[in-house]
């Protein structure tokens, strides 16, 4: 079995704002059953383009909610849906995000690294991660369509290929040292596209930390870790978003073969096809068993899927 835990598809009466491959969805499901995918959880990455703390971005995400589950009523063996999440915008949003994971059946909460400057480690957050937790599902964690710095980014889609990957990665790290994970032990966040450079970083991470008291590297905030930032790092769940091997082993020999998810991000995302994304982890030098893993078992045991 292959499931894909990041594609996005969207209502049709928002077809001028994004590629024309997330509101096809019939299409998506053919394409999907010819490349051997058998589930995707899809999302919905408008979000991060939305004037996030403003009545009629609660709106649009009750939209999405309603499309999402209709949708899902009428491919219930290929489709399910990450609710939307804003962490900061207060109890009107958390109770819509409560309603689609309860009512809806959604598999867990989509949110975007960052929010108009504002990241995941804002206390602002604390009552979502709590709530999160308490119902036992996953925070997926995608950047959003603007990150910081992306005045210097517009050429060549750099946003999209390096800034928004950055953002993921800064997001964790502050997650991991300003101590989210040390109070939220049972979040459980499954991070798009590698999660960033953070795999890579893991070492790096350690390094400064361990160094944290040494005068002229620059000020440190306050100590509040029970153990190095790697092992929360291994905490994490990353998405194989990459079209990159020795990318993927890196993430794997970092987070080990039980905290590695298949995805996609197609649609939108056409090339490279659906078909080279299955290729990856069938073409990866690990055992029938941990590709296995890669391609449903975690997904299955994070996602509570039968």
């Amino acid at each position: 079995m292959i499931i894909d835990v990041h594609a996005h598809l969207n209502p049709m009466e928002w077809s001028n704002e994004r590629p024309a491959a997330m509101f096809d969805v019939e299409a998506y499901v053919e394409a999907q059953r010819d490349t051997g995918v058998d589930l995707t959880v899809f999302s919905n990455p408008m979000i991060g383009r939305l004037p996030h703390l403003d009545l009629r971005t609660l709106d649009k995400i009750r939209r999405f909610h309603d499309f999402a589950a209709e949708v899902v009523s009428r491919y219930p063996e290929n489709l399910a849906a990450f609710a939307d999440a804003v962490p900061f915008a207060g109890d009107a949003f958390l109770e819509e995000t409560v309603r689609a994971i309860k009512e809806l059946g959604f598999k867990g909460a989509y949110v975007n690294s960052s929010v108009e400057g504002e990241y995941l480690d804002s206390p602002r957050a604390y009552p979502f991660y709590e709530q999160m937790c308490k119902m036992d599902v996953p925070v997926y964690v995608h950047p959003p369509g603007g990150t910081l710095g992306d005045q210097w980014m517009k050429e060549f889609r750099l946003v999209e290929m390096v800034g928004r990957p950055c953002d993921t990665t800064l997001s964790l790290a502050r997650l991991i040292y300003f101590g989210v994970l040390e109070k939220y032990p049972g979040l459980k966040l499954v991070c798009a596209h590698l999660g960033g450079a953070i795999t890579m970083f893991a070492g790096r991470l350690d390094s400064g930390y361990l160094a944290r008291h040494i005068n002229g590297f620059g000020p440190w905030g306050p100590d509040v870790l029970t153990k190095k930032p790697s092992e929360y790092v291994k905490m994490l769940y990353v998405d194989t978003v990459c079209w990159h091997q020795p990318a993927l082993m890196c993430a794997l020999q970092t987070v080990g073969e039980d905290h590695v998810v298949f995805g996609t991000d197609n649609p939108p995302v056409k090339h490279p096809p659906l078909g080279d994304s299955v290729g990856l982890i069938k073409n990866l030098p690990v055992s029938e068993g941990v590709k296995k893993k890669i391609f449903s078992e975690n997904a299955k045991r994070v996602l509570h899927l039968r």
